[in-house]
């Protein structure tokens, strides 16, 4: 099969290549095949949506299901509203099924790709299941996620502590953990995912810490204002167009202009959340949760803040960790918490970062930031990256949804001869 594929591979005149089976890289190969452009996507991991099965139990999409839709391709009548995390990493798995998307799991990179000037195109070497294949795309689209690796931060005396250290991507769950005293570190999404499955799971103790102010809106809010944008009796595609015709610079501007009515129609979320300790805010500008999930994050609740309401979730404000001992973490206040178990919900490291290691320091520092929003507010990704042939797609799934169309018509254009692989156009190339 493998050297079946490959011999296909040779017959297309440019190809892209494109790293990453998740519900990103899927839509991109999904767009790029009705729009013709041939595309082999690789996934290392054994099967696609195993991204999805490898995080906590209680993990689902706080957005309503009309935003996290695929394209082409709407979920059953009967999909429940917010999707758990099995539902959907099955459902990415029969998604590529039902496109013909090409699609090689358990494969991985064997080296760096190499770009040849004089060809335009790659000198990849792909390993699956021991099988190698050489091909030599035009494109390569790395679709690997906004997010790099996970990001613990450094803290002195580490190799003291007794009991486990881990991050938040690690967490499966809340019950190895029941009668153990739990630290998190964090106040975002996963934070109040993890705490809220340590206290159900008869965790001993769950303190957050909050090492600054966090903007926290109710489920019920956000999902209300996607229904708005993404109502049931309107095509998909067309609020799709409909939402990308705003500016997100404007947007933004509206945001801040109507922060007093989100402050209002979430009192008695932050009242509870207040009472036990949280620190809260409305993004740096007031422009709220949504502006900030397209750039940096923020969080919804789902239930955790009578938990944080009632002590159950403990949580110290306005300080960092500092150092640990055998048993427990000192804080930047001087306290002591004493710990079994430190989960870091820190966040993760700059995908840019992260693709060092696949592309080398001399690749990745001619090109430009991957991921969250410009200086413009316009998204990064899905422009020259500034590397001939490379390509970075990520976000959520209405931006993969429409930004991939934005793709596909620059790599179509550079086939056609309309652009050169850097995103300029042929004729401008002598006057710069």
């Amino acid at each position: 099969m493998q050297q079946e594929f490959a011999d296909w591979v040779k017959t297309v005149e440019t190809r892209p290549f494109l790293v990453g089976g998740g519900q990103t890289g899927l839509q991109v190969a999904a767009r790029f095949k009705q729009m013709n452009i041939p595309t082999l996507v690789v996934e290392r991991n054994h099967r696609l949506g195993d991204g999805w099965r490898r995080r906590y139990p209680t993990l689902m999409l706080h957005t309503i299901k009309r935003h996290h839709s695929l394209l082409y391709q709407p979920y059953p009548y009967n999909w429940p509203e917010f999707t758990p995390r099995d539902k959907m990493a099955d459902w990415l798995e029969q998604y590529a099924a039902i496109q013909d998307l090409v699609v090689w799991t358990n494969t991985e990179l064997k080296e760096k790709p190499a770009y040849r000037p004089e060809t335009k195109d790659w000198d990849v070497s792909i390993v699956r299941e021991g099988f190698q294949v050489k091909l030599n795309p035009a494109h390569i689209v790395v679709a690997t996620g906004s997010l790099g690796e996970p990001y613990i931060p450094h803290i002195p005396n580490s190799e003291r502590f007794q009991g486990r250290v881990m991050h938040s991507q690690e967490f499966a769950g809340g019950a190895p953990f029941a009668g153990k005293k739990v630290v998190v570190v964090g106040a975002g999404n996963s934070s109040i995912d993890v705490c809220q499955d340590l206290v159900l799971r008869a965790a001993e103790s769950v303190t957050m810490i909050q090492r600054s102010a966090t903007c926290v809106l109710t489920r019920d809010y956000i999902a209300e204002l996607l229904r708005l944008s993404f109502p049931d009796d309107i095509p998909l595609p067309i609020s799709d167009f409909k939402c990308s015709s705003l500016p997100v610079g404007l947007l933004k501007k509206f945001m801040i202009a109507n922060q007093q009515s989100a402050w209002e129609a979430n009192k008695e979320l932050h009242d509870k959340l207040r009472k036990g300790g949280l620190q809260l805010n409305m993004g740096p500008e007031g422009e709220g949760i949504h502006i900030l999930s397209m750039d940096r994050g923020g969080g919804m609740d789902k239930g955790g803040a009578d938990l944080i309401a009632d002590g159950r979730i403990k949580v110290k404000s306005g300080v960092s960790p500092k150092s640990f001992t055998e048993s427990s973490l000192i804080l930047s206040d001087g306290s002591e918490l004493p710990a079994d178990v430190i989960i870091f919900a820190t966040g993760f490291k700059s995908i840019r970062e992260t693709n060092r290691g696949m592309f080398g320091s001399e690749v990745i520092d001619q090109t430009s930031e991957a991921s969250g929003l410009d200086e413009e507010a316009e998204y990064r990704g899905y422009r020259p990256s500034g590397y001939p042939g490379l390509w970075f797609a990520t976000g959520d799934f209405y931006i993969c949804r429409t930004m991939s169309k934005v793709l596909a018509l620059q790599i179509k254009a550079i086939q056609l001869g309309l652009l050169e692989h850097n995103g300029l156009r042929p004729s401008a190339k002598s006057k710069l």
